[in-house]
């Protein structure tokens, strides 16, 4: 396989260059996978013959996009903000498109769950009807549009809030003001499932793998870490983990205390995604962010190893209680070709 990554900056993108370069060197060539990192910085995304150029030069099997603009606050107030926003999550994913189309290459495209308005009470299926409320939202909403539109062969991969090492500043806000306010937290009233970055890449490296051996799989999937839970139990339970490793924050612990904001734009209520069809389809298995976290956490303190404080908070509810799962995947069923990829007479079922 020769894979093309679009958008190598984002948190998704971090994560799949590091899972490509570990590659086992035991693994055989067939098995290998070939790629090329593209990002704005050496091509202009929204010059459809730059960007044609740029992927027959390299001549991919299959072109993954994961590019984003997710400042969603930023992107409401701020007129500079709103067109990047509306460049990297709407335009860049349709002139990826066009020359996809053009070039007879299947498509993989990040998106995220705020193409829905977060009013429904259960977790969203690929079959409910998007109705995104904020401009992140819609922004993602009409690049999935922009695809569908011109590529029979896509596959869009919706997921939660995404999270990764590289990008703390949720968990040292919250940590600081626990602390700064005697334990007195304010949170979103909320309900997501963050999934971690290099859960994301692991499925999407799962994917395009059933893709290079002709698998008719397009259409439109959700994906999230197991467990969602409101945004309050989360919190929590980073604070407990990082109150092993603080001290400050362990003395404030027991007068823990929670008040809760609305979901507000350009926030939603609920934007917790039902992965059933993923699983169904691939026989990929959720799993639990518990490690990752934790890890974060860790790495937020400077630590390598396990070292914990001896107070009465480190027996509240943390992360280390629970394992990851182990994901399994399954060969999902293939036609009969010579080719290594699909042709663009490939299924073109909608999710």
């Amino acid at each position: 396989m020769k894979l093309l990554v679009v958008g190598s900056e984002s948190l998704t993108g971090q994560a799949l260059k590091e899972l490509l370069a570990e590659q086992c060197p035991q693994t055989s060539l067939e098995a290998k996978i070939a790629f090329r990192l593209l990002d704005s910085h050496s091509v202009n995304l929204l010059q459809k013959m730059e960007v044609a150029k740029a992927v027959s030069q390299f001549a991919p099997t299959l072109v993954m996009n994961v590019a984003s603009y997710s400042n969603l606050e930023l992107s409401e107030r701020e007129v500079d903000a709103a067109r990047l926003c509306d460049e990297q999550n709407s335009l860049v994913p349709a002139v990826l498109a066009e020359v996809c189309a053009h070039l007879n290459l299947p498509l993989v495209q990040h998106s995220s769950s705020f193409v829905f308005d977060g009013l429904k009470l259960h977790p969203y299926s690929e079959e409910d009807a998007a109705n995104p409320v904020c401009r992140y939202g819609r922004s993602k909403w009409y690049g999935e549009r922009a695809i569908r539109n011109v590529l029979p062969t896509h596959f869009i991969l919706r997921t939660d809030w995404v999270f990764s090492p590289s990008h703390t500043a949720f968990f040292k806000r919250h940590i600081d003001n626990c602390k700064q306010h005697a334990g007195k937290v304010e949170v979103l009233n909320h309900r997501f499932s963050p999934t971690p970055a290099t859960d994301v890449a692991r499925v999407l490296l799962a994917v395009a793998r059933q893709i290079d051996c002709a698998a008719e799989v397009w259409g439109t999937y959700h994906y999230v870490a197991q467990q969602p839970l409101s945004q309050e139990a989360f919190v929590e339970q980073v604070l407990h983990e990082a109150a092993r490793y603080d001290q400050e924050l362990a003395a404030v612990m027991p007068r823990l205390q929670f008040s809760k904001r609305p979901a507000q734009l350009p926030y939603i209520a609920n934007s917790v995604l039902n992965s059933q069809k993923l699983f169904d389809t691939f026989g990929i298995k959720a799993r639990t962010r518990n490690a990752s976290v934790s890890a974060l956490i860790k790495q937020l303190y400077g630590l390598s190893f396990d070292r914990q404080l001896p107070t009465s908070s480190t027996s509240r509810t943390g992360f280390d209680d629970a394992g990851d799962g182990v994901a399994t995947e399954r060969k999902v069923s293939t036609k009969q070709s010579s080719r290594r990829r699909p042709s663009k007479k490939a299924s073109t079922k909608k999710g």
